[in-house]
């Protein structure tokens, strides 16, 4: 049996929704890092994007935020802090390493999040059921499909196939998929060919000079 339209469901995120939540801030090996969201609308429009957020929910908050503009801007930078925190803890897993502190700030919000108790018929396939929240929203549950794929990836078989940009100045994450799993580059057509002509540059002016 379908639910109501008004009762919030959440599709299954995928492996890779926490990494790209986390590369929404990029060029971070730069003096001067480039920002996909600049605030809470920006949030608001991310998550019906990439998380399918649910039109009431998205309308909800919203409107809360016109009420509560300093409220609405304390969450946007938790939300960013919990971005941050998910990008470090990726990051160290790349580089094989811990990152005690982060792995504590994602289990302290998994904590409060609505648990995954029971699966609803969602158009031609199935999504979560989550209980309907009560009072003004909070960034845990606007990120609630971001968080559990950062909890599903940690525990899943794809996580010793995360990876990080080989370029300094772009680190971004990403899951190697690739069939010799070397893949060095968050794309070819980016920082690959940026490499590629780097080396090119670097041995004709070698040739130069000599």
């Amino acid at each position: 049996m379908s639910q109501p339209a008004e009762t919030p469901w959440i599709t299954a995120p995928g492996d890779e929704l926490c990494l790209d939540f986390a590369n929404t801030r990029f060029w971070r090996g730069t003096p001067e890092p480039r920002e996909a969201l600049h605030g809470f609308a920006d949030l608001l429009a991310w998550s019906r994007a990439r998380t399918g957020l649910p039109a009431t929910e998205e309308a909800r908050a919203a409107i809360w935020a016109e009420d509560a503009p300093g409220a609405a801007a304390a969450l946007f930078a938790e939300a960013l802090a919990l971005r941050e925190a998910i990008y470090r803890l990726f990051h160290a897993v790349a580089e094989k390493q811990a990152a005690p502190e982060d792995l504590d700030r994602l289990n302290r919000a998994l904590a409060t999040m609505a648990e995954r108790r029971a699966v609803v018929a969602e158009g031609a396939g199935f999504a979560w059921h989550v209980p309907a929240g009560a009072g003004a929203p909070s960034a845990v549950r606007l990120l609630t499909p971001v968080l559990w794929s950062a909890g599903d990836l940690l525990v899943g078989k794809r996580l010793a196939k995360v990876r990080h940009c080989a370029n300094p100045e772009c680190a971004w994450l990403f899951i190697d998929d690739s069939k010799s799993g070397n893949r060095r580059w968050c794309s070819m057509s980016a920082c690959g060919n940026r490499a590629k002509a780097h080396r090119h540059y670097v041995r004709k002016k070698g040739r130069a000079i000599d």
